[in-house]
């Protein structure tokens, strides 16, 4: 028998559980080190993934009358006077990290569509010549992109939320001879068929000029 002073020697019980805790030790701190280094391995990855996976912005909508995209940056005030006139409230001012685009007054047609009011108010009330006064007709915010494969027409549905509520009529967007949506010429690009579509996704969106 070993006395209390001495040690544990190699092949007494005491060294044998000793010895397997140390094992043990060692087993968990290289599952340790094994799961940090694939963890830094991720995060090293995860990156590049998002990146690759971020789908594309938007283009953005401007407002009737805007000027050019190139020049739009450097003739707007950011004065906020089209925001506030606009009367169903559609104007947003942009938030961009770009200094020549923050500020500037754009639209998100799925959230509220410009209206192309009578009084084409946010035109009148630009200070800088941003958005520039133009008829009605000549509006060229954009064009109206139709996808028959969401449309409920395609699936026998009497749906008309597109035609019935353009601003422009049917001079812009209509039913063919075989009762399929049909864009045309007069389209201006507001946005309001894409506000009113009822599918999910839209089945009419809106393509911005420039």
């Amino acid at each position: 028998m070993t006395s209390p002073d001495e040690k544990p020697t190699r092949g007494t019980p005491d060294a044998s559980r000793a010895s397997r805790r140390h094992f043990f030790t060692l087993g968990v701190k290289a599952l340790f080190d094994s799961v940090d280094r694939a963890a830094g391995a991720a995060k090293s990855v995860l990156p590049r993934i998002a990146a690759a996976a971020a789908p594309q912005q938007r283009p953005i909508l401007r407002p009737p009358g805007a000027v050019a995209e190139a020049h739009l940056g450097e003739t707007c005030g950011r004065s906020g006077k089209c925001v506030a006139a606009c009367p169903v409230q559609a104007i947003q001012p942009l938030r961009s990290a770009s200094p020549r685009l923050d500020g500037t007054p754009y639209i998100v047609p799925s959230q509220r569509a410009c209206v192309v009011c009578d009084d084409l108010s946010c035109m009148k009330a630009c200070p800088t010549g941003a958005l520039s006064f133009v008829p009605k007709e000549q509006i060229a915010m954009g064009v109206a992109r139709f996808d028959a494969h969401h449309c409920r027409r395609s699936v026998g549905e009497p749906c008309r939320e597109c035609v019935d509520r353009c601003p422009l009529g049917e001079r812009a967007i209509g039913l063919d001879a075989r009762g399929r949506v049909e864009v045309r010429n007069a389209c201006i690009g507001c946005g309001v068929c894409e506000f009113y579509c009822p599918t999910t996704p839209r089945s009419i969106t809106i393509v911005p000029h420039g």
